[in-house]
């Protein structure tokens, strides 16, 4: 077990507030009514639609600028906001294992796994009863995949990290 570690320890509540933000950020997006939950997309869409167009002219238009927004929306809002959440939790209770006993083990990963599942619930269930706005289980789906890729991404750095110290512990006894 590793000794108490003030660096690690205010690394690990950075992440920790990290992780709170943008699942504040989230949730508050789930909570936007549909006007303002499109017009808070559109500036994405608008600055990828420019990117897009600069390199092949008028690739996205007014014919498709709706599948266009649609895709983005999914992509973006959906799956790569779930990503970052589990990219951040996961990595804190990683690092919160050596404070946090009950964390350690296969513990962690379950919680950080079920806190995804629970979080993407929660989004479309609030979504339900907000005006102008739908609840979809394929939207808990497209969460949730962000979600464990995410947690897959922090697993093999944490994978990588053991084999890189292994190998180093190994090199140091012979």
């Amino acid at each position: 077990m590793k000794k108490f570690d003030v660096k690690h320890l205010v690394f690990a509540v950075i992440v920790g507030l990290l992780s709170i933000s943008i699942n504040v950020f989230i949730i508050v997006q789930s909570s936007l009514n549909g006007v303002s939950s499109t017009e808070s997309s559109s500036h994405i869409v608008n600055f990828l639609k420019m990117i897009i167009n600069t390199f092949v002219h008028d690739a996205i238009n007014e014919s498709n600028i709706d599948a266009f927004s649609g895709v983005i929306r999914k992509l973006v809002g959906h799956f790569g906001l779930f990503l970052v959440s589990a990219l951040l939790f996961s990595w804190w209770v990683y690092l919160m294992r050596i404070y946090i006993k009950f964390f350690q083990r296969y513990i962690g990963l379950i919680i950080s796994l079920v806190f995804g599942l629970t979080l993407a619930s929660l989004t479309e269930l609030i979504q339900i009863y907000t005006p102008g706005r739908s609840g979809e289980f394929r939207d808990i789906l497209i969460d949730y995949s962000g979600y464990l890729i995410g947690t897959g991404i922090i697993l093999l750095i944490i994978f990588i990290i053991y084999k890189v110290k292994e190998k180093k512990e190994t090199k140091m006894d012979v």
